[in-house]
């Protein structure tokens, strides 16, 4: 039986390793089972996601289909309107994207 003194010993530090990414190795495959692809239009950009009650996606989805535009789109444009009303400065590429380019 192990002393207290070995039992509470702090463990000795795992050297340090690279942790390689998902793909490096191996393919990407997406849920459905086909290859991932890698989508250059996506490069330098962030995710931002919330979750919302089913009334009010289904809302902004109608409203979304009545503009033509985009959910991308739309989403910017809230995020411009939000920034504008807080007096915080819009970049170009938000406002770019907020009128669909």
């Amino acid at each position: 039986m192990k002393g207290l003194k070995e039992l509470v010993a702090e463990p000795k530090a795992a050297p340090a390793t690279r942790r390689k990414p998902a793909n490096e190795d191996a393919q990407a495959f997406t849920r459905s089972g086909s290859e991932r692809r890698d989508r250059p239009d996506r490069a330098g950009q962030r995710l931002i996601a919330g979750y919302v009650d089913p009334e009010t996606f289904k809302s902004f989805k109608i409203l979304s289909a009545e503009q033509g535009a985009t959910t991308q789109a739309m989403v910017s444009q809230a995020i411009e309107l939000l920034f504008k009303k807080y007096h915080k400065p819009v970049t170009e590429q938000l406002a770019e994207q907020a009128r669909g380019l």
